[in-house]
């Protein structure tokens, strides 16, 4: 019967040792008898047996050790790996042959055309337009023999490079990176130094095998080597080195500009001694073209005894791109670069060639009258002659933002016409101290939105010593070097006086100041706090932009907008390439911005500049209000207004771009920040319905006595002392009727004096 059949009941009780199967299978197989005892062997049999068990153990740790650290360094391999961020590329090897990008308007007009042509530092060129040439022969001979066979990594060359590393005293005399390594880091930018980042890129560059044909990776390549001076691929380099296009290079040509990639600098062919360096190189890629078999004997020295000529194409472009424009693109291109995580290079070269559309904040009545703005020399000569032996004519920027969406509504970035591409930006690129436009923005608002002041506290103008290194001397200094005593801080606000300045900053707390400073996109933590911060002395100075931005927190209630140029970006297909997502937070509150606002309203209709037009006035004459600050560096270098209706906030600054030598502004152009802010808000306002700053509830209105600050009495009625201003609603330093004002009090009666008897009275007595 089959065991599994087997229905006879099984014991499971134990039973003895002797009695069980195995010891019956023991019997039956033992023979004979036992020669010797079990324990009996030589002394040498147990010194072998002591020293194989040490051997058996010290493999055994040896393997553990291996083990673990070959564990934890699979770990640190596999953790790197699953952290090599992905190469974003979709659209890089799309399209054929460039295609032409538009920026528009906020309108959505065009407003500015893009193509490689135009752009010369960066031109595209297909694989298949050069691929008769030597160009990709010359590149695989001195970056990467073997690119045709390995799968991204090329283990035979890294080896290489670290015996050469070893032999030359840890400084390998070539890399070991291939050509899609590379490639890799001229997609990403990632160019750091560490073992992790050449983990990545290893498994980046296998990645990119998987994905791309060799030609494809080699088109990359050749599109974003740099060579030198600021030109990015061969099509760049071939026309602004030889004057020709790609696909004309020979030979030669082809092995020199393959040698720029390892050091630009030091290659750079618009130099005497990089000319002559590149030249050594070309002769060294040529050997190692022959030596490869990439060219014939006859080749090889055809181009060695060929002369290379330097020749650079006329390549300028006829049109010239605004300062808004410019700017707009090199804000997308950033944010590309960072959304996608590739390199500044290559998100250039996909915003000129691959066909984008730009769609930028630019409103263009208001740059307009920017633009007509700074062509007219009025604005900014005052009296030419008197200029006519200075080094160099003034210039300035302008910002404007709209305050409802906190985008950037017009720029202008220079005086005159726009004569080139790339050429300085004073609107984004310049940094210039503010001078006393700061005040508003690290002095009186943060103070006022920390309850400290408010705009009728009374202070003192007075001598005060605030400065820590030299505290025997009177600083800071009022700029006309005279003090006022008593007033309130709307009187010393709008006329920047700079001791109660200080002071404000002194009771706000230095670290604190910045950090408010901060909060409306001027950040100067890094610099650390210092007294003449409260009056625009910084080691870094502000951009026009950045002050306009500012300024236009107030304007808008309190909340801060990062300003932006452009809404989104699409491809040719009409996709979203990405979009603005500007950030907004709030910083003051609404009663903050209205007394500060108010204030401000004092500077533009009692100060200078309502000589040039004070409020702003629209097309039927109505008003609408505007509160703005100027600004002057204590040297005169620098002039500023800055300040903002309802509907906009701009920024001017003027001065010298001191190129040659530090030039202080002329007493006749002392008010042109303020002529050229007034003369474009006038303007831009036109069509603009009438409007005020509205007061918040919260805000009241209170009298109190301008001598001493506090709750009028009669007398100070009688002596007309009695002014009012707003204070925010439940405030302690609102005036109260149980402290009254001790400056006017009422006088005191003296003691009566006896009459006198006279003389005839005395007499009768």
């Amino acid at each position: 019967m089959a065991a599994g059949n087997d229905k006879r009941s099984r014991s499971t009780r134990p039973v003895k040792p002797e009695n069980s199967a195995l010891a019956d299978e023991l019997r039956h197989r033992l023979k004979g008898k036992p020669t010797q005892a079990g324990f009996s062997r030589s002394w040498i049999r147990e010194a072998g047996s002591f020293i194989w068990d040490c051997i058996r153990i010290v493999i055994v740790f040896v393997l553990c050790v291996c083990f673990v650290f070959g564990g934890f360094g699979a770990g640190m391999l596999l953790g790197y790996a699953s952290t090599t961020r992905p190469l974003s590329i979709g659209d890089l090897t799309s399209a054929e042959e460039s295609q032409t990008s538009f920026v528009y308007d906020s309108e959505g007009n065009v407003m500015a055309k893009l193509t490689g042509s135009e752009n010369v530092d960066r031109v595209f060129v297909s694989y298949s337009d050069v691929r008769h040439t030597y160009i990709d022969e010359a590149i695989i001979a001195v970056e990467d023999e073997r690119f045709y066979t390995h799968s991204g990594i090329d283990l035979k060359r890294i080896g290489s490079a670290v015996l050469s590393a070893i032999a030359h005293g840890g400084k390998a005399t070539y890399g070991g990176s291939t050509i899609t390594q590379q490639t890799v880091k001229l997609i990403s930018g990632q160019d750091e130094h560490s073992t992790s980042r050449k983990v990545q890129e290893w498994f980046s560059a296998m990645s990119l095998e998987q994905d791309l044909s060799k030609d494809e990776i080699l088109e990359l390549y050749i599109n974003l080597a740099p060579m030198g001076n600021n030109y990015v691929g061969i099509q760049a380099a071939a026309q602004n080195y030889f004057g020709k296009d790609a696909r004309d290079l020979t030979l030669p040509e082809c092995a020199l500009i393959a040698g720029l990639p390892k050091s630009p600098s030091y290659y750079n062919p618009l130099r005497e001694t990089g000319r002559r360096n590149a030249l050594r190189r070309m002769r060294i890629i040529l050997g190692m073209m022959h030596d490869q078999n990439k060219i014939t004997d006859e080749e090889y020295q055809n181009a060695l005894n060929t002369e290379v000529v330097f020749k650079s194409r006329n390549t300028k472009s006829t049109t010239i791109n605004s300062y808004f424009t410019e700017y707009v693109i090199s804000e997308v291109i950033s944010d590309l670069a960072k959304a996608r995580g590739i390199s500044k290079n290559l998100a250039a070269s996909l915003v000129y060639n691959r066909g984008y559309h730009i769609y930028s904040t630019m409103e263009k009545p208001v740059q307009d009258i920017l633009d007509h703005a700074f062509q007219s020399q009025t604005l900014f000569q005052t009296k030419p002659s008197a200029l006519a032996s200075y080094p160099e004519k003034p210039n300035g920027s302008m910002v404007v933002i709209n305050v409802k969406t906190g985008a950037i509504a017009a720029m202008q970035g220079g005086y005159g016409p726009k004569t080139m591409n790339l050429s300085l930006n004073r609107a984004v690129s310049t940094y210039r101290n503010p001078g006393s436009s700061i005040k508003p923005l690290i002095d009186y608002g943060p103070a006022l939105e920390l309850g400290i002041i408010a705009p009728g506290t009374m202070v003192n103008d007075r001598k005060v010593y605030l400065d820590p290194n030299n505290p025997k001397r009177a600083w800071p200094v009022n700029y006309e070097r005279n003090y006022a005593g008593a007033m309130t801080i709307r009187h010393a606000l709008a006329k920047s006086r700079n001791t109660i300045a200080a002071e404000v900053w002194w009771k706000v707390g230095g670290e604190t100041a910045l950090w408010y400073l901060k909060q409306v996109g001027i950040d100067r933590t890094s610099e650390g706090a210092y007294p003449s911060q409260s009056v625009g002395g910084f080691s870094k100075g502000m951009t026009t932009l950045e002050m306009a931005a500012a300024y236009a927190t107030f304007a808008c209630g309190g909340t801060y907008t990062a300003p932006y140029g452009y809404t989104k970006v699409l491809d040719s297909d009409g996709k979203l390439v990405i979009e603005a997502k500007p950030i907004k937070y709030r910083v003051y509150s609404k009663e903050t911005c209205f007394l500060l606002t108010d204030i401000l309203k004092d500077v533009v209709t009692s100060g200078w500049i309502r000589h040039y037009g004070g409020q702003i006035k629209n097309g039927k004459g109505k008003q609408v209000d505007a509160a703005g600050k100027t600004g002057t560096t204590s040297d005169n270098n620098d002039k500023w207004f800055c300040g903002f209706t309802s509907y906009y906030a701009a920024a001017v600054w003027y001065g010298y771009d001191n190129r040659l030598k530090q030039t202080k502004i002329p007493k006749t152009d002392f008010y042109n920040a303020g002529r050229i802010w007034e003369y474009c808000m006038q303007r831009i306002h036109k069509d603009k319905p009438a409007t005020s700053f509205k007061k918040p509830a919260t805000v009241v209105k209170v009298s109190y006595c301008k001598n001493s600050g506090l709750y009028p009495n009669s007398i100070c009625k009688d002596k007309k002392t009695i002014h009012s201003d707003y204070f925010v609603k439940g405030s302690y330093l609102i005036p109260r009727e149980d402290k009254p004002c001790k400056y006017h009090t009422a006088p005191t009666p003296g003691p009566t004096k006896a009459p006198q008897p006279t003389p005839a009275e005395g007499a009768s007595q």
